[in-house]
């Protein structure tokens, strides 16, 4: 049913009386862009569409949101107009998000006249509710629906109206995605005697993404107005600092649908993300007219990891084979047997270890006082607890661990609860080859989801999450060479780190 409304709201919108030239319209809070990251690309984002305003943007790219998203954005507008926005974006199973758009526009004081001159003053507002849902077809389209109540009042007359925008995403490539939104398809608005129609556009855009590095190029075709290109960019740098850049090209035409005046625009902005927390900032003159600033404050969470409810339950029975390797001086190796959970708690920190394959011989257990008098050192030597690809056995382009490991991170946690005072950070590794999934667009994301995979099963075992770094390496640290299968499964893995071996009462 709403791939057919989707497909009968696109059919109107290129009716001749949609794409009539009359510029007369109503609710042209409409027009205005959503987001601060999106303004200081120049508003050029409907190829993108990847955070908390994608409604806005084009409603498709709600399919490929994975987690959720969160954004609040106030404006300064022209002329001491002011909007507040909002925006909510779920993931519902595998290929589909839902979303929620709230703006809201005020404009206060007013003076209010009439033929004896000025007698007091009145105030406007403009409202906006949107409920949105994106939904992949396949793995590289997908649609979306944006359905819209508008509230508009002036002084002491109100009014309404319905609309909806119909949007398309095309992930071309594991770089290139092509977006097409149409907007403001509905009723119209009445004021007193006379009725006016909402901003009706077309919107077509362009996205390609280089590492760090995103170009944007949208297209515009509006009631009144010729069409109008919108481009912009965003670097960003390690993980942390973004910067954006973007320019407006418009060209207005007058009531016969004549090109009359073209004016261009730039804008600039930054961002800065912290965890799953990000807070941006555009700049966007608008000429003689004044200059408009926008921040926004968005919160992103990535989906829990698939792990299975029925965990095996602690006990003492043997684990998988063990190999313990000493980093002593002279970089000796030891290989042991088959371990129990409470041997494998007497690992000391400060040695590299490798939950593999070999066999355990009695005379390698280390005593427990051994095991905190190394934890007490000042320079105590930092290790790593490496859990390798044979074990783990990533799939290709997948981040679900295998079900015969638990046994082997419930260890682990039980050794980090033994030892509150130790942090570890998670590291998650690739092989080279490039991917291009409908859960993971590059090498990155998947490297992070696996780090993510292991976190949270050990926050499931009741470890507390401030102990605990997530790093994703992507292929950039591979152990052995890409150049075969078993050294590409050999880099599918996740190594965990101890990275601080503080005092127990800090």
């Amino acid at each position: 049913m709403a791939y057919l409304l989707l497909i009968l709201t696109t059919l109107l919108a290129f009716s001749p009386s949609a794409m009539a030239a009359d510029d007369t319209t109503s609710a042209t809070f409409l027009k205005i862009g959503a987001g601060a990251r999106a303004a200081g690309m120049g508003d050029a984002f409907c190829g993108l569409a990847d955070d908390a305003y994608a409604m806005h943007w084009n409603p498709a790219g709600l399919g490929f949101i994975k987690g959720s998203r969160f954004g609040a954005t106030h404006l300064d507008w022209l002329t001491g107009i002011s909007q507040e926005q909002v925006g909510f974006v779920q993931q519902i199973g595998a290929k589909t998000g839902f979303g929620i758009n709230i703006s809201h526009l005020s404009a206060n004081d007013f003076e209010r006249t009439n033929k004896n001159g000025i007698f007091g003053t009145f105030d406007a507002a403009n409202t906006l509710l949107g409920l949105s849902l994106g939904r992949q077809i396949g793995n590289k389209f997908s649609l979306g629906l944006n359905m819209k109540y508008v509230h508009l009042s002036m002084d002491d007359i109100e009014t309404a109206a319905y609309g909806v925008d119909t949007g398309m995403l095309w992930q071309v490539s594991r770089r290139l995605r092509l977006g097409l939104n149409v907007q403001n398809i509905g009723s119209e608005v009445k004021f007193i005697e006379n009725s006016y129609p909402l901003p009706f556009n077309i919107k077509a855009g362009l996205n390609y993404s280089l590492g760090g590095l995103n170009l944007n190029i949208d297209a515009n075709k509006a009631q009144g107005l010729e069409t109008n290109v919108h481009a912009g960019c965003e670097y960003l740098l390690a993980h942390t600092l973004a910067l954006r850049a973007g320019i407006r090209s418009e060209v207005t035409s007058d009531k016969h649908g004549k090109s009359s005046e073209m004016t261009t625009g730039i804008s600039a902005g930054m961002g800065l993300q912290l965890g799953g927390f990000q807070l941006d900032y555009a700049y966007v003159p608008y000429g003689s007219l004044d200059v408009t600033h926008r921040v926004s404050l968005s919160v992103r969470r990535m989906p829990h990891p698939p792990i299975s409810s029925k965990l095996p339950e602690p006990g003492t029975e043997t684990l998988p084979e063990v190999t313990i390797q000493e980093q002593a001086e002279a970089e000796t190796r030891t290989t042991v047997g088959s371990a129990t959970q409470e041997q494998v708690k007497q690992v000391k920190p400060g040695t590299r270890t490798t939950l593999g394959s070999a066999t355990l011989s009695a005379e390698v257990k280390k005593p427990e006082q051994e095991i905190k008098e190394k934890l007490e050192q000042k320079d105590g030597r930092i290790g790593r607890i490496i859990l390798p690809s044979f074990d783990i056995r990533f799939d290709t382009g997948r981040a679900m661990i295998n079900a015969k490991l638990y046994k082997q991170l419930d260890a682990l946690a039980e050794f980090m609860n033994c030892y509150p005072q130790i942090r570890i950070r998670i590291e998650g590794h690739t092989d080279n080859r490039a991917i291009d999934t409908p859960v993971f667009h590059s090498n990155q994301e998947l490297s992070e989801a696996r780090a993510k995979t292991i976190y949270w099963y050990l926050v499931q075992k009741g470890i507390p999450s401030e102990r605990i770094e997530i790093k994703g390496y992507a292929d950039t640290k591979p152990i052995v060479s890409n150049d075969t299968p078993d050294g590409q499964a050999k880099n599918r893995r996740v190594e965990v780190v101890i990275i601080e071996q503080g005092r127990q009462d800090r």
